[in-house]
């Protein structure tokens, strides 16, 4: 549920009643009736004024919502209109009723009701069909002059109403609309904006995944400020007001390019997780000292590694990596979907961990995030914990941040292996049970948005994958061409099938032979690998299959450039092998008849 407020108060009451009552800019306006209204109006809910036939019903409602001001004679400088509409996702709809209690719970929560110390204000919501874009949603219009002529204040009105759907979507069960106001995620300027539609990076997302990075792999504070700047970013600290022997605050910032201005941002302008006393909560070294003399370095000069923030990584540690991710996963799973402190701490654990991965793997491009950088950001949705949800220390950071430490502990071995995509792989599967979970509270947007960036990863380590697999002629089936493959694919899945179900039963007596289409197509399949030996048991009919399948799903993902490199290859390859094997035909002697006949003779 959304809502959306004008952002200038109107002056003309009886205007904004016949706009909601006339037939809209695009015709889009039907059935226009009452939802609700303060009871000095008269009006039952439900009461349906047409444009046309009931224009005088329509311009006294607008008089009447103004009446008391004019006899009061208050005409508030900056307008006294205040209007809200309040929308649902398109596929959804609520009753009247539903709608009614709506609207109510939203006067009241805004004070425009009355109560013992205030009058109540004149107030109406409007109900007249779905939007262009096929949204069903209510007017909410009230005359901010109350009865004894004082004016209702607005002040928060943004905030109280983002609270008040909140309510609302639990209440009648709705689609939960993520990044509303106290959700943690900043919002973006319209430049930022602007730029991301263009498909143009982020300064901000790019930094955001650096600090969570940085801060993930840290044990103390001091350690994070000397990460953070070997990230390739600045930082500085914000120090309590009046000294500086206590840091509250930091701000961080990209590099800039030479003779440019560094763009900073606060810790809370990256995310609500990213500020500095959220960050302490995952730390377990606490050393004020040496933190405090971290912060007062230049803002670009990191201080000597500590013990440890050094180490070397053997190739070998990417698995031992990806049985930490799944740790984690295995935990989440056991823990009931409604402990959300322990699944908000799973959500920040994965974040930081594909947003370690997106810095270790994918290179900064003007074109936008890669697929790992992009599920990081998203991910940084799910880390958030809207106001009033409960927090506590990270459970399980240990295994976080080691994961982390691997990831970027490798960064320093060169050239990636292909063994980062173990861990890749495991992080696919943990984002899947958190858009799982999400999926669980009602939060379809952020578990769909999951599960798209998840199959785009997907597919593009499947890309790197063949991309990096190796040639043809070293691969255990590389050499059979695309419509052999298939062949031999349908005699191995024949062969599982043969030890997981039972011989069929002999017939008494065939009338005839059986004709070869009759074994199907296993049957005429096999008798194209005439040489090929019959897996003896069902693990090993299931190994053949798999890397049949495996050398098929290579072939799929390669490049068309690859694929007809390689059937070329192929090709050439097969005729130099009919030539080699008819000349060695042609050079072998033959023995005639009579020389058979001479020996014999003799």
């Amino acid at each position: 549920m959304n809502n959306f407020i004008s952002a200038q108060r109107g002056s003309s009451p009886a205007g904004l009643v016949r706009y909601l009552f006339g037939p809209g800019s695009s015709g889009e306006h039907t059935d226009q009736r009452i939802i609700a209204a303060d009871v000095t109006l008269g009006l039952a809910e439900g009461t349906r004024l047409d444009h046309v036939a009931d224009a005088d019903a329509i311009y006294a409602l607008g008089r009447d919502m103004d009446s008391h001001r004019i006899l009061l004679g208050v005409t508030p400088p900056n307008g006294w209109v205040w209007h809200c509409a309040i929308s649902l996702p398109p596929g959804e709809e609520l009753a009247d009723a539903q709608w009614a209690e709506v609207a109510r719970t939203a006067v009241a929560r805004m004070g425009f009701d009355e109560a013992d110390d205030r009058a109540p204000c004149r107030w109406i919501a409007v109900h007249h069909g779905r939007s262009v874009g096929g949204n069903e949603h209510i007017h909410l219009m009230v005359n901010l002059v109350r009865e004894d002529g004082k004016v209702a204040a607005t002040w928060n009105d943004r905030r109280t109403m983002s609270r008040v759907c909140a309510e609302m979507e639990r209440r009648f069960d709705l689609v939960v609309v993520e990044g509303r106001a106290g959700h943690g995620m900043p919002g973006y300027s319209k430049a930022e904006h602007q730029k991301m539609r263009a498909g143009a990076p982020s300064e901000r997302q790019r930094l955001a995944r650096l600090v969570r990075a940085a801060a993930a792999r840290s044990a103390s504070e001091a350690e994070f400020v000397r990460r953070v700047k070997a990230s390739g970013a600045l930082v500085r600290p914000r120090f309590v007001t009046g000294g500086r022997d206590q840091v509250v605050g930091y701000s961080a910032a990209l590099r800039p390019a030479e003779g440019q201005e560094p763009v900073w941002f606060g810790g809370g302008k990256l995310a609500a997780d990213l500020t500095l006393p959220r960050l302490r909560q995952q730390w377990d070294i606490v050393n004020e000292h040496q933190a405090l003399a971290e912060w007062r370095r230049s803002p670009d000069v990191a201080g000597p590694p500590g013990p440890g923030e050094q180490t070397a990584v053997d190739v070998t540690e990417w698995a031992r990596a990806a049985q930490l991710v799944d740790a984690v996963r295995e935990r989440l799973q056991h823990t009931p979907p409604g402990d959300v402190v322990v699944w908000r701490s799973g959500c920040r654990g994965a974040a930081a961990m594909v947003a370690a991965l997106a810095e270790r793997i994918e290179t900064p491009s003007a074109g936008g995030p890669g697929p790992i950088a992009a599920l990081a950001d998203r991910l940084a949705w799910s880390a958030q914990a809207p106001r009033g949800e409960g927090r506590g220390r990270p459970a399980g950071w240990g295994e976080v941040r080691a994961v982390v430490r691997i990831i970027g502990h490798a960064a320093r071995k060169g050239p990636a292996s292909a063994t980062w995509m173990v861990v890749a792989a495991a992080l696919l599967v943990l984002v899947a049970t958190i858009a799982a979970w999400h999926e669980q509270h009602r939060q379809l947007r952020q578990a769909a948005a999951l599960t798209e960036h998840t199959k785009t990863l997907a597919h593009d380590l499947h890309r790197r994958r063949a991309a990096a697999a190796p040639a043809w002629t070293e691969r255990r089936y590389g050499a059979l061409t695309d419509a052999r493959l298939e062949q031999l694919a349908t005699v191995a899945a024949a062969d599982v099938a043969r030890f997981s179900s039972p011989p069929p039963a002999a017939p008494p007596r065939p009338a005839r032979p059986v004709d070869q289409e009759a074994h199907g197509a296993a049957t005429a399949a096999a008798l194209a690998f005439p040489g090929r030996r019959r897996p003896a048991t069902v693990e090993e009919a299931r190994g053949q299959l798999a890397a049949i399948s495996k050398e098929i799903g290579l072939r799929a993902a390669m490049s068309p450039e690859r694929v007809a490199q390689e059937r070329t290859e192929r090709a050439q390859a097969q005729q130099t092998q009919r030539a080699q094997v008819q000349r060695t035909v042609r050079s072998t002697p033959q023995r005639g008849p009579s020389q058979g006949q001479g020996s014999r003779g003799r």
